[in-house]
């Protein structure tokens, strides 16, 4: 749990960084869950149901410890965000303010691959896949595929593919 706070601290840093305390609070979740010795996983698992609360508030971020985050997670501007507990995001993904990670009216929930970045009030909702390396642009609305390297742009997405030399 240290190692990967003191890590989202370098990216966030300095302390007052609403993000960084969201993360905390998010790192602290997981770190809860893995308790063996029951009574103490029940005490750590209410204080982090309190502490999410208040950051929820204090933060804007909602990032329920289920969700599974890769190294390097970057919350570029904490505010309206908006995660499902479901999701799975890969390593070095940058979200901006204003993003929501979720479900459809269908199951489902979207896993983002690695060096991905969501631009500000962009919604990825469904069971879809966006692949590494992807941009998703600024209020873009993304509800099917986005392949590695490709740009989402639009309500809904469409996509632009890189071309590689």
């Amino acid at each position: 749990m240290f190692d990967n706070i003191r890590a989202d601290y370098v990216l966030h840093r300095p302390l007052r960084n609403r993000a960084l305390w969201a993360l905390v609070v998010y790192r602290f979740g997981r770190w809860s869950m893995e308790q063996k010795f029951t009574p103490w996983r029940w005490l750590t698992s209410k204080l982090y149901g309190l502490a999410h609360v208040f950051s929820e508030i204090v933060t804007g971020v909602s990032l329920p410890r289920d969700v599974r985050v890769g190294k390097g997670f970057h919350i570029i501007h904490p505010e309206g965000i908006r995660i499902h507990s479901d999701a799975v995001i890969g390593n070095n993904v940058g979200i901006m303010h204003g993003v929501t990670i979720g479900t459809a009216m269908k199951p489902g929930v979207p896993v983002i691959g690695d060096n991905v970045f969501i631009g500000a009030n962009a919604t990825v909702i469904g069971n879809i896949k966006v692949g590494d390396g992807a941009r998703i642009a600024a209020n873009t609305l993304v509800i099917s595929d986005v392949p590695a390297d490709a740009t989402a742009i639009g309500v809904p997405a469409i996509m632009r593919v890189r071309m590689k030399d």
